[in-house]
């Protein structure tokens, strides 16, 4: 188009291109960055979503589809939730649609919660719809291998079955489950050795150990709502006073052991004083002996004893000798005679 050509058009024609065109290249804006899909969802759904904070929704990255749907599901459940509260959650990396299933399970339900504090229990546990159903119907723990002594020395182990159901209020602070289970452990251990006869625990064990139960101090800093104790089996462990009196035998044997060691070897003692008291008379007797000749041969010599003297002295020595081993030999034959007798009588 030529510059003559654009001269003829007036002032009029201008400004309507020139408004078409601004019109054109807006609507092509629009289409280009509003999610027309998901605002005609909105629109027609009764949930109206500006354009704008669709637009807004998309350039933070979040799925617009998911916060559109979460928004029509909030509307049509009648829920007084606002678009800005789903995208705050959807930022914080909630599931949205999980908290609103878990608000309207909760209000057909008859429980007081907020969607405020349904988004808290999401994130803390990322799994607000299974605490919901958890704070609607009970379920039941077993508390495991209590064990704990009597006063009269007998250990019982006792198993508990708690029946509880989960308080959205406490959920946040409460203590959990194992710190429940600690509380009725450590209830449960004072009772028992409180008891000063395991005999009634065995008779009646509810009587004995759920008489004094205050289920509202069980549960003060739980999360939990404890509606039900039971016990559910009771056993008898440990006997200290079995334990002490194989103890005491066993110190006993000790003892009886070391004391026959003790008198064994004073005896050994005893033994080698003796033979060592042998040994030295037996050696006094050999001096003794010894110094026999030498007085002999003393005697001699000085006259006081011949040598015939001597020789008779060796002769009666030898005949005396002769006699012992005879007499010896007779009492051994009379022994053998009187054994053959015996036979023969036999």
């Amino acid at each position: 188009m030529s510059i003559s050509t654009l001269l003829k058009f007036g002032t009029t024609e201008i400004v309507l291109v020139s408004v078409f065109g601004a019109i054109f290249l807006g609507l092509f804006t629009y289409i280009c960055f509003v999610p027309l899909k998901n605002y005609f969802t909105a629109l027609f759904s009764g949930a109206y979503i500006p354009s704008f904070k669709l637009i807004s929704i998309k350039n933070r990255k979040l799925v617009v589809s998911n916060i559109v749907n979460s928004y029509v599901m909030a509307k049509k459940s009648k829920l007084n939730i606002s678009l800005k509260e789903i995208e705050s959650l959807s930022l914080s990396g909630g599931d949205v649609v999980a908290v609103l299933t878990a608000l309207n399970l909760a209000k057909n339900s008859g429980i007081n919660l907020s969607f405020e504090r349904a988004s808290a229990i999401e994130l803390a546990s990322q799994d607000v719809l299974q605490n919901v159903k958890d704070s609607i119907s009970s379920k039941v723990i077993n508390v495991d291998n209590i064990r704990a002594f009597t006063q009269d020395g007998i250990e019982i182990i006792v198993e508990l079955k708690l029946s509880i159901k989960l308080c959205l209020e406490r959920f946040i602070n409460g203590l959990g489950i194992e710190d429940l289970k600690s509380t009725a452990s450590a209830w449960m251990l004072e009772n028992i050795s409180k008891t000063k006869d395991h005999k009634i625990i065995l008779k009646e064990p509810n009587k004995a150990l759920l008489s004094n139960l205050d289920l509202r101090v069980l549960t003060q800093k739980s999360m939990f709502n404890v509606l039900d104790v039971n016990i559910s089996n009771v056993e008898i462990g440990r006997n200290l006073n079995a334990e002490k009196e194989l103890q005491s035998a066993e110190k006993e044997k000790v003892y009886a052991s070391i004391e026959a060691e003790r008198r064994k070897n004073a005896e050994e003692i005893k033994e080698i004083r003796m033979r060592a008291k042998t040994e030295e008379m037996k050696s006094t007797v050999l001096e003794a002996e010894a110094d026999v000749p030498r007085a002999i041969s003393q005697a001699i010599r000085e006259g006081r004893f011949s040598v015939m003297d001597y020789y008779k002295l060796m002769n009666l020595q030898a005949d005396t000798a002769m006699r012992r081993a005879i007499i010896n030999n007779n009492n051994n034959t009379s022994d053998d005679d009187d054994d053959d007798d015996e036979g023969d009588f036999f």
